[in-house]
């Protein structure tokens, strides 16, 4: 009868420690779970930064393309514009050439030789006029520049976003598959990086 006993007890407490492995492994199991919702969810979010900071950076590339076209342009019109105040020049020192020989060969056509005298003066008027306007054009073109480098540098902001928050991803698809954590928390790391390039890439546009 005792060792009936016994072997009732030993086959219990068997049975105990079965079911607390049973339990040691579906908490396992949830905790694992829970787990991998959070790395779904920091995936998702990280996946919707990067999909707006995408679109911010190819975005300003397109407008800083757009200012070094206008740069080209507004350098094309300077450069027509001296080439006119160079032809203006010439135009105007033959008039005034023609006018004073007028008066050292004509002196009784006075006329004549201030009509080209006034010639000489017009076209150094409308040659001032264009210095100004070459003048313009090339202020307008360094703002454009400027305003394209500008541009390229917000954009690398954003550049930089997308860069973090694709290699948080990734890490994130690895610890999920491998079941590591430091791989995740790396990628949380990464996806930091991420976050913080976004954000100064608004506060940027703010400025």
């Amino acid at each position: 009868m005792p060792e009936e006993v016994e072997i009732e007890t030993k086959d219990m407490q068997e049975t105990i420690e079965e079911l607390r492995e049973e339990r040691a492994e579906r908490a396992l199991e949830e905790r694992q779970s829970q787990w991998t919702r959070w790395i779904s969810l920091t995936t998702a979010l990280l996946a919707v930064v990067a999909a707006v900071a995408a679109l911010q950076s190819g975005s300003l590339v397109n407008e800083a393309l757009d200012a070094g076209n206008r740069a080209v342009l507004r350098q094309a019109q300077a450069s027509d514009a001296w080439a006119y105040y160079q032809a203006k020049g010439v135009k105007s020192n033959g008039a005034q050439q023609t006018a004073d020989l007028l008066r050292a060969v004509a002196p009784a056509r006075p006329a004549q030789a201030a009509k080209w005298g006034e010639e000489a003066a017009r076209y150094k008027t409308e040659q001032k006029e264009l210095q100004t306007e070459a003048g313009k054009l090339e202020h307008e073109r360094d703002d454009k520049l400027k305003e394209a480098d500008a541009l390229m540098h917000h954009h690398h902001i954003f550049a930089y976003c997308v860069t973090f928050t694709q290699v948080a991803i990734a890490l994130s698809a690895i610890a999920a598959l491998t079941k590591r954590k430091p791989v995740w928390y790396l990628s949380l790391l990464a996806g930091v990086g991420g976050v913080i390039y976004f954000i100064n890439g608004f506060l940027h546009t703010a400025k």
